[in-house]
């Protein structure tokens, strides 16, 4: 398959309003509250709103379709996904023309809107890879062509799959989930390579699910399931050095993640105003020069991450 450039990257703003938290994720978000919470993060310039058919199998296109309806639709950059969706609980796959058609078709139709900014493959199979390849991704570009998508990626949390795709698909740009983080950069030479490429990433999951917002208490999450020993001291840690220069340990984490020169979009989830407030805030702490340095010098993070200022 003939590899072209990415679309330009202004239709990237640096930060995008996840929505995957909005149906009972952590906690019942009520209506309410997360059309309250959309409007907010469009209110702060957060143009971006990210959901998919997966996310609260189905209701989170259809409560982003209710907050866009008192909204100018030009003044949003919707992407939603497809190939995944929720059928009485259990994950549901279908790459094939007719199952992808169907779940443009449904989203458009949730979220009540003619066109999509942004479509990506999500969490896409490596063992499907023929299917995606000669069947899923020309769907997409055909639809793409018609002008009922912006713009093709994909989006995972399976580095291998991130990987596998990236290098064989003319991908706009790669959703990237949980792999670049202060507990983890296994991402890092992907993202280097997408970088030297000039293809975009979103960045989700700058907190791995949890631990690197709350530190390693009781209960911290870890890609959303209970942080393995191994992570819980390596947090520690992270939290004894961000104790010594006096910063939050989600700053860090969340400054870590944007100075890597591929990544022009951070995704945070939120499920309150309180929260994207948190979310963007963490972006103004003032990090000392040093703080970076003793990240690296510690072996806490990988020595060839880049860091801000650097």
């Amino acid at each position: 398959m003939t590899m072209t450039p990415p679309i330009s990257d202004h239709q990237l703003p640096a930060f995008a309003l996840g929505t995957g938290s909005f149906r009972g994720l952590y906690r019942e978000v009520s209506d309410a509250e997360a059309i309250s919470t959309i409007h907010y993060a469009l209110d702060q310039q957060v143009t971006l709103l990210d959901t998919a058919p997966w996310y609260g199998a189905f209701q989170a296109e259809a409560l982003v379709g209710q907050a866009l309806a008192t909204r100018r639709r030009e003044q949003v950059i919707l992407s939603t996904k497809a190939c995944l969706w929720s059928v009485d609980g259990a994950a549901q796959r279908g790459y094939r023309r007719d199952e992808v058609l169907w779940s443009v078709a449904g989203s458009l139709q949730r979220l009540g809107v003619s066109r999509l900014d942004w479509l990506h493959i999500h969490d896409p199979l490596v063992t499907e890879a023929p299917l995606i390849l000669d069947e899923t991704y020309p769907t997409l570009a055909e639809l793409k062509a018609q002008g009922v998508i912006g713009a093709i990626g994909m989006g995972t949390g399976t580095l291998a799959a991130a990987e596998f795709f990236a290098d064989r698909l003319p991908l706009d740009a790669v959703m990237l989930a949980g792999r670049y983080t202060l507990l983890d950069q296994s991402a890092l030479p992907l993202l280097n390579r997408l970088h030297r490429r000039g293809v975009p990433v979103l960045s989700a999951g700058m907190y791995a699910t949890g631990i690197l917002a709350t530190g390693a208490v009781d209960g911290a999450k870890y890609h959303y399931a209970p942080a393995p020993a191994g992570v819980l001291a390596r947090t520690r840690r992270l939290e004894a050095l961000c104790q010594a220069y006096h910063i939050p340990l989600r700053a860090a984490a969340a400054q870590f993640v944007r100075a890597h020169p591929a990544i022009q979009t951070i995704i945070f989830g939120a499920e309150s105003v309180a929260q994207v407030a948190e979310n963007l805030a963490v972006f103004s702490v003032a990090i000392p020069p040093g703080f970076w340095h003793d990240l690296h010098t510690t072996g806490l993070i990988d020595p060839s991450a880049p860091v801000p200022g650097a």
